[in-house]
């Protein structure tokens, strides 16, 4: 693919028409400006958007948005719809680690104050969190336990002490998705990631500290407690060994308490 192969309808969005190849089903519509297409077309993103037009039951266009990188098969940062009876479940959508997760932590701190800490403190975010293939998390669970992690989500890390109310309040389903069964899990998965409870992952997991510079919705803004010229943290985990190529819950942990 080239970026002269793309339709460009605005500044930050484009369009790879069915034109482009026989067996594409809908368009693809992207998102990025053209300094974010260019290092894109330097792996096989937009050819992984292209076969993910190809999917039987697909609904309006595959949307890619401005995080796009090559996938498995699919690329990161895409995102498409299939209706029953004709649509497909594809894990190489997902990226066969089931169940990421991304949260923002507001903070009352203001850059001006930390701005002359911030190497520190990422030194210390990267001793603290652990990261990387394979990587140990600090705690030390049974498979007794892990099982109970794998049912009881958020409301086991509450119960634990590495989570509060508010935390489950802003998580989906409660931070537990009802009938939860760790018995669908392998016993290989379990204890692939039985160690991996609190590491962050690897790839594109992170965790970002950023500084509001704008604010285009105040009221919203104000109810998440982001303020402008303050730290925020953004957090990208993985699900780990159990989650890779499984049906797994999380088991990363991430506080959505502001600091």
């Amino acid at each position: 693919m080239n970026i002269k192969d793309l339709i460009q309808i605005s500044d930050y969005e484009w369009e790879i028409p069915t034109s482009v190849r026989d067996d594409m089903r809908v368009p693809v519509r992207l998102f990025a400006s053209r300094e974010l297409l260019e290092q894109i077309i330097g792996d096989k993103s937009l050819d992984q958007a292209i076969n993910a037009a190809t999917l039987p039951g697909l609904v309006g266009r595959v949307i890619v948005m401005p995080d796009m990188h090559q996938g498995y098969g699919f690329p990161i940062g895409g995102v498409a719809a299939t209706e029953f009876p004709h649509g497909v479940v594809s894990p190489g959508a997902i990226g066969y680690d089931i169940n990421c997760g991304v949260r923002l932590l507001g903070s009352n701190i203001e850059f001006k104050s930390a701005h002359n800490e911030i190497n520190t403190l990422a030194t210390l975010l990267n001793k603290y969190c652990p990261s990387g293939v394979g990587k140990a998390g600090p705690l030390r669970l049974t498979l007794k336990e892990l099982d109970q992690v794998l049912r009881d989500g958020s409301r086991w890390a509450m119960k634990n002490g590495y989570a509060t109310e508010a935390d489950l309040s802003r998580t989906e389903e409660d931070g537990c998705l009802q009938g939860a069964n760790p018995d669908k899990i392998s016993e290989r998965a379990k204890e692939r990631g039985r160690a991996q409870i609190g590491s962050l992952g690897a790839g594109n997991h992170f965790i970002e500290v950023d500084v509001v510079e704008e604010l285009f919705d105040q009221n919203a803004a104000s109810a998440m407690g982001i303020h402008k010229g303050y730290l925020t943290v953004q957090i990208h985990c993985g699900s780990r060994g159990a989650g890779s190529g499984t049906r797994s819950a999380p088991i990363t942990f991430s506080s959505s308490k502001a600091r």
